[in-house]
């Protein structure tokens, strides 16, 4: 199997919601929950309304972010898992810290796109080179509008997992594939299908 083929089998995985290393889910779980508190009419919720106790499980991976310019996000909390595999404090730190340049006029153009839009979640799926003293490592990202409140900046819940073992910190990631999960209506519930956005994969039920 070619690099290239490594690479996007990758991705299908992490846009699909890796189980088998137990990190990614929690990125479903996050997603789950902010489902739930989505409105009738497809609106997200607040950020008052976001209780830590509904995803306690997950909490470590989960950050809030919100928007300092219309194609960058500042990290405003952050679990341990991210500290952890970036080797310190991120709050404060720009998102696309976390991300090799290369990638990050992509990262930019999906938070440029979920901003304008407050589309439904946005999946990515994220890899990081391998170094000496770092293994090759797969991870996922997912990003969760938050409905705008009065005299507030546009906000973003967020959360982040790898799968395996980080190596010596700090890590950043490429952008492997990205993807759009249909917006949540009043139907009745399914798996969502995910809608390729920018070269990025889908997976299907």
């Amino acid at each position: 199997m070619s690099e290239n083929e490594k690479n996007l089998k990758a991705a299908v995985i992490a846009l699909a919601g890796y189980r088998a290393g137990g990190a990614l889910p929690a990125l479903d779980e996050i997603e789950t929950y902010w489902r739930g508190l989505v409105d009738a009419n497809g609106i997200a919720p607040s950020r008052a309304e976001l209780d830590p106790r509904a995803f306690s499980r997950s909490l470590s991976n989960c950050f809030i972010a919100e928007s300092i310019t219309p194609r960058h996000l500042r990290l405003r909390l952050t679990g341990q898992h991210l500290s952890d595999v970036m080797g310190m404090d991120m709050r404060g730190m720009p998102l696309s810290a976390i991300i090799l340049p290369d990638s990050r006029p992509h990262l930019e153009q999906l938070i440029s796109d979920a901003l304008v839009g407050m589309t439904g979640p946005v999946r990515i799926s994220l890899f990081a080179p391998p170094r000496f003293g770092q293994p090759a490592l797969y991870g996922g990202m997912v990003l969760l509008p938050l409905r705008d409140e009065p005299g507030a900046p546009r906000r973003m819940l967020g959360a982040f997992a790898t799968v395996g073992k980080p190596g010596r910190a700090p890590r950043r990631f490429r952008i492997l594939g990205a993807a759009e999960v249909d917006r949540p209506t009043a139907t009745p519930a399914g798996r969502p299908a995910l809608k390729v956005i920018d070269g990025g994969l889908s997976a299907r039920p």
